[in-house]
């Protein structure tokens, strides 16, 4: 007499069908989380340098970064705001082949704007630059739509000084711009030999904006000059 298959749960069939079930599902698995490594992998492609890409996913996860989620909601814009703190992180380990590298990728990659953006974050100057605006913040709204501003017209509101600049010239640039644009905090920023040259420069640049408070971040190798301008109650 035969034997029924009914009932009977460990059929050669059904096993076969459970087989097919479970490797279908691990395989789409495994194809999921390797499109998502892909997409991952693609804003980062340009660095070619496993080392620095290891480090900015380790940056993901900084509480600055998780900050500048929170404000910061054009994707590029927040994309260098994380290159400038790597920027930050190889300086501080004194990796100095990897931040050159890095440095003229971003240029390379997203222009001199971006460049700019980058190194305004990794010099502390974006951090210092939001202390202010929380400072003077009058509404959320108002505090985002600043840094937003800020990030997307950096030159507008920010000179940085080259290292062969000529004194006169840069005071005339920086001139040029408050005129042109009228910010309520106007930023020189000079970095290595540039530094002394905005050193320099300091007692000449409070003459010409003297409706702005002068605040310094000053070291050996950084001169950055915060121009606040002086607010009317």
């Amino acid at each position: 007499m035969g034997t029924s298959l009914e009932g009977n749960s460990n059929s050669p069939i059904e096993d076969a069908a459970k087989g097919i079930t479970k490797g279908f599902l691990e395989w789409s698995s495994k194809a999921i989380a390797d499109y998502i490594n892909k997409l991952k992998n693609k804003e980062l492609a340009f660095i070619q340098d496993e080392k620095t890409i290891k480090l900015v996913r380790e940056i993901y996860n900084a509480g600055e970064v998780k900050f500048y989620d929170t404000y910061i909601n054009d994707k590029e814009l927040l994309f260098l705001a994380k290159m400038g703190i790597t920027l930050r992180r190889l300086e501080e380990n004194d990796e100095k082949d990897k931040l050159m590298n890095l440095r003229d990728k971003i240029y390379r990659q997203y222009d001199v704007n971006g460049l700019h953006i980058a190194q305004f974050v990794q010099n502390g100057i974006l951090n210092r630059y939001i202390g202010i605006l929380i400072e003077r913040m009058t509404t959320l709204d108002k505090f985002q739509e600043d840094l937003l501003d800020l990030l997307q017209n950096i030159d507008k509101y920010v000179l940085f000084v080259e290292g062969l600049s000529r004194t006169r010239d840069m005071i005339q640039k920086a001139v040029t711009i408050v005129n042109a644009h009228n910010p309520s905090i106007f930023i020189v920023s000079g970095i290595g030999p540039a530094a002394e040259i905005v050193r320099e420069s300091e007692d000449r640049l409070k003459e010409f904006l003297r409706e702005y408070d002068l605040e310094k971040m000053s070291s050996g190798k950084k001169e950055i000059l915060f121009f606040k301008k002086v607010l009317s109650f």
